[in-house]
């Protein structure tokens, strides 16, 4: 199997969760991945930003994260 298949074989997979990712501004986004332990992950990362101010990327304002939860699809 080369790189081309494997990488193939893995978009395949059906996308299993949701982490939902609340701003204070009512803004919401939204993160799918193919595993639990991908899920989880990705949502540990998220919660660590709970309560602080961060800025967004694309607009230069500042944004706070209020919750983080992980969803079944």
């Amino acid at each position: 199997m080369n790189a081309t298949e494997f990488l193939a074989n893995q978009l395949a997979k059906p996308l299993t969760h949701r982490v939902t990712t609340l701003y204070a501004s009512g803004a919401v986004k939204t993160h799918d991945t193919r595993s639990l332990g991908a899920a989880e992950n990705f949502a540990k990362g998220e919660s660590r930003k709970i309560g602080r101010d961060l800025i967004d990327r694309a607009t230069g304002k500042a944004v706070r994260i209020v919750t983080v939860t992980v969803a079944a699809l």
